[in-house]
Parts: C-alpha cells; sequence; structure tokens
C-alpha cells in the first residue's frame, strides 16, 4: 500500500498526462469541492469547546429557570390522571 505523499505524486503525473481541458475542469470543480468541505470542517473543529459548559450554554441560549411556583400551578390546572409511566409509555409508542 502506498503511503500518502507517494499518492499524491502518483496523482500529480496522472493529472499532468491528462490531455482534454474537459477532463481539467472537472478536476478543478472536484477539488474545490473537498477544499469548501475541509474549511467547513475547520469551522466546526473551531466552534467546538474542549470542555462542555452547561452555565454557558444557558448564558448564550438566554435561559430563564422556571419559577416552581408557577410550574407547580401550570401542573395543577394541566390536571393529568394517569401515572407518570403510562404517560411516558405513550411518548415510546
Amino acid at each position: 500500500m502506498l503511503d500518502l505523499t507517494e499518492r499524491k505524486l502518483e496523482a500529480i503525473q496522472e493529472i499532468s498526462q491528462i490531455q482534454d481541458e474537459r477532463d481539467i475542469v472537472q478536476l478543478e470543480n472536484v477539488l474545490h469541492q473537498i477544499r469548501e468541505r475541509q474549511e467547513r470542517l475547520n469551522g466546526y473543529r473551531k466552534t467546538m469547546p474542549k470542555k462542555f459548559d452547561a452555565e454557558a450554554v444557558k448564558r448564550r441560549k438566554n435561559f430563564k429557570r422556571q419559577d416552581r411556583d408557577t410550574f407547580m400551578r401550570l401542573v395543577r390546572e394541566i390536571n393529568v390522571q394517569e401515572p407518570v409511566d403510562d404517560l411516558l409509555a405513550m411518548l415510546s409508542k
């Protein structure tokens, strides 16, 4: 199996033997697509934090904790009669 450097040199030799300009245009288009993909991937790598910070996510998303009294009032208003296990089972159907 050839190593990367040998494969690159082999590809260069193959490209240098191409005579049809349409083939060169196709190669240029493929190279352009590869460069765009690499740039996108590099952009993703730069934006990925090294360590997950839940507080930073909350700040970025402008998270506001639900007031416990308001939450409990909503629970009472909904007046759910089914057991929690049954409700969870409904979600998986």
